[in-house]
């Protein structure tokens, strides 16, 4: 299947989730300014259900990706909200700073798991007060990768671009008629200023797709880029997985 009729695909698909499974009137997403959250955008305006975007920039947000955060909802032709959780965010950490451990490795790792969970948070707000369907932008590189945060970016309805890996997504963008300065951006994740996906992974999208596109196999990628991708897969397996329960009383 090529990526014009998957993108149809996914467009009838996103409306058999909201309507037969959800039972909702629209769609709600988290714009960022980047290339996954642009193509579901652009995806979500061909369903012709209400679609609405939230921008929720912080504090280490930058002004250009607000910039194409907005463009990306003007050209996919969807009405957006800006809704900074700076303010929010402050609050938080001063109010349950008796919560966090100032020794801990990867402060900023820790500050970005909790912007992205308050993002969650905002999203699930508007859901509920619209009727909306949460739709998530991981692609299938990040997927496997584990790399979203568990409850935050991870937290949604449904995840349309699941089985694309990052090559695909640009390949999609480009059909769909993302802007070019978006195109043209490096992937970030956008937790800390100056962060990389490819920086913090120690790793390619184009190294993690080649993996993904030969079936698994590590013969494809070379040994250093095998490790890294071996590292994020294996410690993230609880993020791709319903909270383990344990066995009820009467099946022992």
């Amino acid at each position: 299947m090529n990526i014009e009729k998957y993108s149809d695909y996914l467009v009838s698909w996103l409306e058999d989730q909201r309507k037969d499974l959800y039972g909702m009137e629209g769609y709600v997403i988290g714009v960022s300014g980047g290339i996954d959250s642009a193509v579901v955008a652009h995806l979500l305006a061909k369903t012709g259900a209400p679609v609405h975007g939230v921008i929720l920039p912080s504090a280490t947000t930058s002004e250009n990706d607000i910039m194409h955060a907005k463009l990306v909802a003007e050209s996919a032709g969807i009405e957006y909200t800006l809704a900074p959780i700076s303010p929010t965010y402050d609050a938080f950490i001063e109010t349950m700073q008796p919560l966090f451990n100032n020794e801990a490795e990867r402060q900023n790792v820790i500050a970005g798991n909790v912007q992205a969970r308050m993002r969650m948070i905002a999203l699930y707000a508007y859901a509920q007060s619209h009727k909306a369907v949460v739709v998530g932008t991981d692609n299938m590189a990040e997927w496997h990768m584990g790399y979203f945060t568990k409850f935050g970016d991870g937290g949604v309805d449904v995840v349309p671009l699941v089985h694309l890996t990052k090559g695909q997504v640009y390949e999609m963008a480009k059909h769909l008629g993302v802007p070019q300065v978006v195109l043209d951006k490096a992937p970030s994740a956008g937790l800390w200023i100056g962060q990389t996906d490819e920086d913090e992974m120690g790793v390619s999208y184009a190294e993690i797709d080649a993996y993904l596109e030969s079936g698994l196999n590590s013969e494809s990628v070379n040994e250093a880029a095998m490790e890294r991708i071996n590292f994020w897969h294996n410690r993230s397996h609880h993020k791709r997985m319903l909270a383990p329960a344990p066995k009820a009383m009467n099946e022992l």
